[in-house]
């Protein structure tokens, strides 16, 4: 028969086992906000200056936080996850590209003041003088000579530099 110190002790490794393997699976899921609500829907519904906006090439831009730690492959899936159930292929059927722009989060920097000029005038339209601070971009592009399909490019950047590539064909429906 156990000891009351023993159950006790049991029970308590027990909790902290169950609080450890939640704390580690919480803190491997990455999280993924608009930098402006506002300027995503807007480029992607059309509603920004068809003048300077390309309507058929459209960008997103996104921070990301909770990436500390994580492999540059896991970081990778999980932004191809988030990417592909925030846009499925079959609703961008009036786009020729969307491209998706992720910046890691940090605590004094306001990316939603750059959107607007860099989205109009750098040629790449990614935030300027931000560019260490990119941490991948996913682009969404119909297919020339198949338009029922789109080539999917997944790239994660370490300071600026290229650190992991993936390209994928998708259908669309």
């Amino acid at each position: 028969m156990h000891s009351k110190r023993t159950r006790s002790v049991i029970s308590g490794m027990a909790i902290s086992l169950l609080t450890l393997s939640y704390g580690c699976d919480r803190n491997t899921k990455l999280v993924v906000q608009p930098i402006s609500d506002e300027f995503n829907h807007e480029y992607l519904t059309g509603g920004l200056d068809t003048n300077y906006f390309n309507t058929r090439d459209v960008m997103q831009y996104y921070q990301v936080s909770k990436y500390d730690g994580l492999p540059g492959n896991q970081i990778l899936t999980q932004l191809d996850s988030f990417a592909n159930a925030t846009f499925p292929a079959k609703k961008l059927d009036h786009l020729q590209t969307l491209t998706l722009l992720f910046y890691r989060k940090k605590m004094f920097i306001d990316y939603s003041d750059h959107l607007y000029e860099s989205a109009r005038d750098n040629d790449n339209r990614r935030l300027e003088g931000y560019s260490d601070k990119l941490l991948a971009a996913i682009t969404f592009e119909r297919l020339k000579e198949d338009p029922k399909r789109m080539s999917f490019h997944s790239v994660l950047y370490n300071k600026g530099k290229l650190e992991i590539k993936a390209t994928d064909t998708i259908l669309v429906r």
